[in-house]
């Protein structure tokens, strides 16, 4: 029988792309933002690039997987433009020029995706979620056996990969809430619940997709899982601090969280000059000591 397991961290790598030379998009950097959000409510180590160039998401990339230990849980999530070529999958990061069809093109200013599977692989850790919500129009390689999306993956041992639409297809750039694709939107409302399994959430997520979108998008997965993942649990004997830290303040500012996430590497002095409230102060407070629990 599968069993739970506990992890020494748990840390996620969020990128989140809207502008490009042609063919922007308009909700991959709320989708990002708002996942980080909430993955760091639950506990999580966040890295968040926004518009990253080819050396941005590079460094990036690189920069995470160095920190990756045995014993921690892995999250990688993308929103922006994929397109497979040749049986790859590629990530396509800011200023790429979609009217350069050619395969050495998308080799040398892409994302190989199935390269940073096999770096975070090599660190061996415990388990790693992927999810790739990156088919959101249709770009061309200047190929006739060019398809749409992403292709198929394997998942390696202990890993768990999502599409946000099945492989070889697209979705459409555009939200239900003003605010997130369907995909993050449907995520949302169920990735903190605790002491449910992962798997069991993507199943949730995907059939609200899928009757959302009329049967237009079905969100896909593939998992070489053995034990039961727990994003978040439910733990009687957290500490008092720990305890304060599990929720965030009743009042939500959107646009205020988005703010301290996009700022989590500067100084939260920038915010002495908004005009923010008690309740967005009580926020701030929040992130503030939630970031100092967990550098400690």
């Amino acid at each position: 029988m599968a069993s739970s397991v506990g992890y020494k961290r748990k840390i996620a790598l969020v990128i989140g792309i809207n502008r490009y030379p042609r063919d922007s998009l308009q909700y991959c950097i709320n989708d990002a933002t708002d996942l980080a959000i909430t993955l760091k409510n639950i506990g999580f180590k966040i890295s968040l690039g926004l518009d990253c160039d080819l050396y941005a998401f590079s460094s990036k990339i690189n920069t995470f997987v160095e920190t990756i230990e045995p014993d921690d849980l892995v999250l990688f999530y993308y929103a922006g433009h994929g397109k497979q070529n040749n049986n790859e999958n590629y990530l396509l990061p800011y200023i790429y020029d979609y009217g350069e069809g050619k395969h050495d093109y998308m080799v040398n200013n892409g994302i190989n995706v199935q390269h940073i599977m096999k770096k975070i692989k090599e660190k061996e850790c415990r388990t790693t979620i992927y999810l790739f919500d990156c088919f959101r129009s249709k770009i061309g390689t200047g190929s006739s056996n060019s398809k749409q999306g992403l292709s198929s993956i394997n998942a390696p041992d202990q890993t768990l990969v999502v599409f946000a639409c099945a492989p070889g297809t697209i979705l459409l750039d555009e939200t239900k809430n003003n605010n997130n694709g369907c995909f993050i939107e449907n995520l949302l409302k169920h990735i903190a619940t605790p002491n449910k399994d992962i798997d069991e959430v993507m199943k949730i997520v995907a059939g609200n997709v899928h009757r959302q979108t009329e049967g237009f998008q079905l969100p896909y997965r593939t998992s070489s899982l053995i034990d039961t993942v727990y994003l978040v649990t439910n733990n009687n004997q957290e500490s008092n601090v720990t305890s304060l830290l599990s929720k965030p303040p009743v009042y939500r500012n959107r646009e205020l969280e988005r703010t301290i996430m996009m700022c989590q590497d500067q100084s939260l002095r920038s915010f002495d000059r908004m005009k923010l409230t008690d309740a967005d102060m009580e926020i701030v407070a929040y992130y503030l000591l939630k970031e100092n629990t967990v550098k400690s």
